[in-house]
């Protein structure tokens, strides 16, 4: 499995920048997933950062709700 690619795992520093900033900076990384059967892995190979509260296609627009919140049923 792309043995040559970078696994170093990231800090919370890493995704404590703006979002525009971040978004660059994971093109290319490869998550890692530890399961039954083994690790899963996936390179991103795309990312999308929508612009929140202004952007009409972001489920932010309209604020804090279930499917925003970042806990599945649960919202902020």
């Amino acid at each position: 499995m792309n043995e040559g690619m970078d696994r170093t795992p990231l800090t919370r520093d890493f995704f404590e920048r703006p979002a525009l900033d971040v978004a660059p900076d994971l093109l290319g990384r490869v998550l890692v997933r530890a399961g039954e059967d083994g690790p899963v892995e996936l390179r991103l190979t795309e990312v999308e950062v929508p612009a929140g509260g202004i952007d009409p296609g972001s489920h932010a627009l309209r604020g804090p709700t279930p499917r925003n919140s970042g806990v599945s049923g649960r919202s902020a």
